[in-house]
């Protein structure tokens, strides 16, 4: 058992002690901390490492048992010690320095499967957030219920933004490309912005790429709603029936082909169903900044995992 352990159990068995509700308010705490803070709080640990000693110190696991017999072991040799029946000094010292070592070891499991209780409710509550957050993102999506069936993308139009923006598409990979979905101030319908090869390009609106109506920038098309569920994941595994399959390869496919007249066509569509895993797998990178409120909670809860991890010394959550 090295210093740093020893410190630790020390640093918990001085934290104070607190209900699961107010564990989870400090959780919240810390990732308020984080939003506010940002990369700055890498310089100093000690606030989230004390959230983690107190939840430690919080938890009950029920060792009387052992700490039970600890002290009997203490009665016995102060009896037998008093009768005369443990003879010598060194006798006596090997025999406390035993119990002393059995206390300390009792103490320290203890504090680990403390640990390990307290943790299993971090792992929880940051992944009941998690899963809060992309419900919110596919209920945010859900509510553009008054959107339009797709309808011709004006060519035209586009070709003015193809010159002075996208002319250099056709050299990048579709890996190389990247769309942001950003807040918009004057609409409920976000801003996209292209990235190709690192480079980004002026902030447009969602219909100058093909992805509102035209004449009303409040109205979404059908392609918005596929591209904001691949901002969501990568990879998409479908479960479900036949026919849903091919409904969903439908909508997936109309908005392959308004990748590729955006973009270009190349030898392989942007969005690909994988047969073997019955995967819908994006190249293309999507985005979507256009919460820029939970996103900062999401990115919150990455950092506040690496903490937790680095302070207990494995990925525990």
């Amino acid at each position: 058992m090295n210093y740093d352990i020893i410190k630790r159990l020390i640093l918990i068995e001085s934290s104070s002690k607190y209900n699961d509700n107010d564990l989870f308010i400090k959780l919240e705490e810390c990732l308020e901390k984080i939003n506010k803070e940002g990369m700055t709080v890498l310089n100093d640990f000690s606030y989230f490492h004390q959230f983690i000693n107190d939840g430690i110190k919080s938890q009950y696991i029920d060792f009387r048992l052992h700490f039970a017999v600890i002290i009997f072991q203490i009665l016995f040799i102060l009896v037998t010690t008093f009768l005369g029946l443990i003879n010598g000094v060194f006798n006596l010292v090997i025999i406390t320095v035993l119990i002393m070592v059995q206390s300390i070891f009792v103490w320290a499991f203890s504090a680990f499967d403390r640990q390990i209780l307290f943790l299993n409710k971090v792992r929880k509550w940051t992944n009941h957030l998690s899963s809060d957050i992309e419900l919110i993102n596919f209920l945010s999506v859900e509510s553009l219920n008054d959107f339009s069936e797709l309808v011709p993308f004006d060519e035209k139009q586009y070709a003015k933004l193809w010159l002075k923006e996208m002319s250099t598409s056709m050299n990048h990979d579709w890996e190389d490309i990247s769309i942001e979905i950003l807040p918009s101030k004057k609409t409920s319908i976000p801003q996209m912005r292209v990235i190709l090869g690192g480079i980004r390009k002026s902030v447009q609106q969602a219909r100058d790429y093909g992805f509102a109506e035209k004449e009303n920038e409040e109205t979404p098309n059908t392609l918005l709603i596929t591209l904001f569920l691949f901002s969501r994941k990568k990879e998409i595994r479908f479960f479900g029936l036949e026919n849903e399959k091919m409904a969903i390869g439908s909508r997936v496919n109309q908005l392959n082909r308004h990748l590729e007249l955006l973009f270009g066509k190349r030898k392989t569509p942007p969005i690909f169903f994988d047969k073997n895993s019955q995967t819908w797998i994006s190249k293309i990178n999507i985005i979507d900044r256009s919460s820029t409120e939970r996103n900062n909670i999401r990115q919150c809860l990455g950092v506040f995992k690496k903490i937790v991890n680095s302070y207990v010394g494995h990925n525990a959550i």
